[in-house]
């Protein structure tokens, strides 16, 4: 009796694996991360298509004959690349795409070198300085990102009416070369809480003052974050719409910027064929495309090393 339950012990002991059945198995689950992985990109190459399926639609209509715009097709009939619709745009005599792409490059290189400097200079006080009440100060400024931006837009307009800043550019730089928003700020202020205070100790005891140590030491350091509130800062005045409609008056206003530019003449209402529509419409995403692939890797870099400050 005894033997037979050691026979039965040792019957129900697992059996060794062999080098086929390890080799078999290491194939399964290859086959299951590549079978997943596939799976994943194929998700996601969909939901690229989605998004990018309008971009599409216009590009092809923007290199379409003016024959074939009430076709309702795709590409040209003719089978040949049509850029009349890009020559009217930048050339033509009643565009005023230029001079709106002109205005834009003002308003948006004074905001990308502009707000990057300021927001870091407010940071740098809130990060490495002490002072009275700063927690306090920091904290009113984080409040004023819950004021929505429609509240303040009729006092501000009366208020540029008096400095006669309406029809003009300055309503456009001018409140956000003051602080560079709260949002900036606080970018930039928890970058800045990683930066060693024994290398700011250290300056000062050379006895560097407060604004060569923010100039010639954290700037360099804050590079990420900064090229991140730039980039972000330029696209923001490349697609700001709002502003401009709010504080020029004049449609024909010579200071009209580059989206307000397009509201007027390719806009609802207006007589201007859609192939000249889809045009203008590329060639004013093509820079804020061109800026991302370029700096992509420093917008990353900039957003995923602010997250990981305490």
């Amino acid at each position: 009796m005894a033997q037979e339950i050691v026979f039965a012990a040792d019957a129900v002991q697992p059996t060794p694996e062999t080098p086929a059945n390890g080799a078999a198995e290491k194939k399964r689950r290859s086959a299951a991360k590549i079978a997943w992985a596939a799976g994943r990109y194929l998700l996601l190459t969909v939901i690229a298509a989605f998004f990018l399926f309008p971009f599409f639609v216009m590009i092809c209509l923007s290199i379409l004959p003016n024959k074939d715009i009430l076709a309702r097709v795709l590409f040209p009939t003719s089978g040949k690349l049509y850029l009349g619709a890009y020559r009217a745009v930048v050339s033509g005599a009643s565009s005023n795409f230029m001079k709106g792409l002109g205005n834009t490059l003002i308003v948006a290189t004074v905001l990308t070198v502009g707000i990057p400097f300021v927001s870091a200079l407010c940071a740098y006080g809130f990060a490495k300085m002490q002072f009275v009440g700063k927690e306090i100060v920091f904290g009113i400024v984080l409040s004023t990102m819950m004021i929505p931006a429609v509240i303040s837009m009729v006092p501000l307009y009366f208020l540029y009416a008096k400095f006669h800043f309406t029809n003009t550019l300055y309503p456009m730089f001018v409140p956000s070369l003051f602080g560079g928003g709260a949002t900036n700020i606080f970018l930039m202020r928890q970058f800045m809480r990683g930066i060693p205070n024994d290398m700011i100790k250290a300056a000062q005891l050379d006895g560097a003052s407060s604004f060569l140590i923010f100039l010639r030491m954290v700037i360099p350091l804050c590079m990420p974050i900064m090229l991140y509130v730039g980039v972000m800062s330029f696209m923001g005045a490349w697609n700001d719409f709002l502003t401009p409609f709010t504080y020029l008056s004049d449609t024909s206003s010579k200071w009209a910027t580059l989206a307000f530019t397009m509201y007027i003449d390719y806009g609802a209402g207006s007589r201007v064929l859609a192939n000249q529509t889809m045009a203008a419409g590329v060639l004013m995403t093509l820079p804020c495309i061109i800026l991302f692939f370029v700096f992509q890797r420093y917008l990353i870099e900039g957003v995923a090393i602010t997250g990981m400050k305490d």
